[in-house]
């Protein structure tokens, strides 16, 4: 879990890095990466996704770090099934610890993918790889719930199915 996120937060950061370098300010230059559906810009974003709680910096700092500690307390619990739900874990962590970078260091966050379909009118709200992280992460998280929860339950009951068998002999003995 913990080398995922790290891996998260590095790339993260770096690309950041790299569009504050390139563009300096937000300034509506891009570079149209394939025309009429995505371009990389500058976007400060001083709220969450879609621009919801904008200027509630302390808010979204606090319920970034109380979600890292519940992943980090809880992670034995929900990442009883292996490697992948760890590696989904980590993603989702990395995400919001990315984003909690920029919110702690600036009070905003960088973002700079912009998907929109022919006119800007048709846009998708500017992300970053934290953002994608964060969604990547959690539908992961999701799916080995329902894969890999059903496996586990059919275990439970294979379990205890096998307790109530020796029950039922010993009680017979």
């Amino acid at each position: 879990m913990f080398i995922a996120a790290t891996i998260i937060v590095i790339i993260d950061q770096l690309t950041k890095r790299l569009a504050v370098w390139r563009f300096a300010e937000p300034s509506g230059d891009h570079i149209g990466i394939i025309p009429g559906f995505f371009e990389l810009c500058l976007v400060y974003n001083e709220g969450a996704a879609w621009g919801i709680l904008q200027k509630q910096r302390l808010v979204l700092i606090t319920i970034s770090a109380l979600m890292l500690c519940f992943l980090v307390w809880k992670r034995r619990e929900f990442i009883n099934d292996g490697r992948f739900q760890a590696i989904a874990a980590g993603i989702l962590a990395g995400g919001i610890a990315g984003n909690l970078v920029d919110r702690v260091l600036t009070g905003k966050v960088i973002d700079f993918f912009h998907f929109y379909w022919k006119t800007y009118d048709n846009s998708f709200p500017v992300f970053n790889i934290a953002d994608s992280a964060i969604c990547v992460g959690m539908f992961l998280l999701f799916l080995s719930q329902l894969l890999l929860g059903k496996k586990a339950k059919e275990a439970k009951d294979e379990v205890k199915k096998n307790e109530e068998v020796k029950d039922a002999e010993e009680a017979c003995k």
